[in-house]
């Protein structure tokens, strides 16, 4: 029994079945369709594939390791993957670099279903980039006239030490809801960062209230001198290959702060599901909003959190006290809202993220300011735990993960 036929065997593969392939995963059903032929004993044709497979990607480490297992396989029966390799890790890393890829492909879920968190888009982000870090995976969704449409996905490398980044220096990749602020030439940056990168806006507002330090967390492209890097290698970036930055640099737009959800992993729901949430989340901004315009200071106040209320730096009594003073000579109050974005934040229990552009009138002030709101359900009630000014401090430019 050649050692590759036991390996896939061990790990429980069942021969996938190919969806649409979108142009920047074409090495990997190359990749898919040369196992496919190894687990269907057809050793010959394999071995024919995979020298296709090096050909057309030379720096495919997976793609010469499967050659070499297969040129070796003919002298003499192997029963591991990976003889004659010395370095453990780097076995482990194809290995599950294997499983992440095959399980994708046969795990078609995420075609007809929808990610919880991303409940609600603005009209001007045609766009909005989903990582799944347990699938080794990163998604395209199109902002279809509110609906969201699958675009692509891509596989990716993240963190050395996995996901659910605490400080500087940790090598693990952030959790949470961040934002494209610029595009970096590959020909500006080392080799390591490939054809060029996007920085995203880590550590965000819940970032610093968590008191989570680091930053030069980007979305880049692969060093030359290999296809793509195995699924836990960064030292905190998210990074695809070389082709598949080219490919996702037409989704991304850093003057339209294209959105970044990261999340340890992804809850897929029905469409049916995920319009309910949709329209409970609007009542619960429709209703925070009309409170306000209401001048019933007891019915604005139970939106917001008693116990850890940050709202522009002020707790709850500091807030509650300043808002009686300002609202003390109202006689009318107007809010409003547009480009609004909401997302079930990743990593936490019950905290959802709104952004918008806010436009507040009243008889003795007009502002117009971008808004973000934290709120988490405790019971069976939603109420703000954040309030600040939506901002995009400037990026991290050192050449580093941090």
């Amino acid at each position: 029994m050649k050692r590759f036929l036991i390996l896939m065997l061990l790990l429980g593969l069942q021969a996938p079945v190919f969806a649409a392939d979108p142009p920047g995963n074409r090495y990997e059903k190359s990749l898919l369709e040369t196992i496919k032929e190894i687990q269907s004993l057809n050793h010959e044709q394999a071995l024919s594939s995979t020298r296709d497979l090096i050909k057309q990607y030379p720096h495919s480490r997976l793609g010469h390791m499967l050659y070499a297992d297969l040129l070796l396989a003919k002298a003499e029966p192997l029963t591991e993957i990976g003889s004659g390799i010395e370095i453990d890790r780097a076995i482990q890393d194809f290995q599950y670099e294997i499983r992440q890829r095959w399980q994708h492909d046969t795990s078609p879920a995420h075609q007809a279903q929808y990610p919880e968190n991303i409940l609600f888009l603005a009209d001007d982000q045609p766009y909005v980039i989903l990582v799944d870090q347990q699938s080794s995976r990163v998604y395209v969704y199109r902002n279809q006239d509110g609906d969201l449409q699958l675009e692509t996905d891509y596989f990716i490398t993240i963190g050395l030490k996995g996901y659910g980044k605490q400080r500087r220096g940790d090598q693990k990749t952030p959790i949470g809801i961040y934002h494209v602020t610029r595009y970096i030439d590959g020909e500006e940056l080392p080799d390591l960062y490939g054809e060029g990168a996007f920085p995203i806006n880590y550590p965000n507002a819940w970032d610093v209230r968590n008191k989570r330090t680091g930053g030069g967390i980007w979305i880049h492209g692969t060093p030359s001198y290999t296809y793509n890097r195995s699924p836990w290698a960064s030292n905190g970036c998210i990074v695809v290959s070389n082709p598949d930055f080219l490919h996702i640099d037409e989704y991304i737009n850093p003057g339209l702060r294209t959105p970044v959800v990261v999340a340890e992993g992804v809850n897929w729901i029905s469409r049916d599901q995920w319009l309910a949430k949709r329209q409970q989340v609007i009542e619960l901004l429709s209703t925070w909003l009309i409170d306000w315009e209401s001048l019933d200071h007891e019915r604005y106040r139970r939106h917001y959190s008693r116990a850890d209320l940050d709202a522009y730096g002020r707790d709850f009594e500091r807030w509650d006290g300043h808002k009686r003073w300002v609202n003390r000579n109202k006689t009318w109050i107007n809010v409003e809202y547009s480009k609004l974005n909401i997302f079930n934040y990743p990593g936490e229990q019950d905290l959802m993220l709104m952004q918008f552009e806010q436009s507040y009138r009243s008889n003795n002030l007009n502002i117009d300011s971008p808004k973000e709101l934290y709120w988490r359900k405790t019971g069976e009630n939603w109420q703000i735990v954040y309030e600040g000014e939506r901002k995009f401090p400037v990026p991290d430019t050192k050449i580093v993960e941090n």
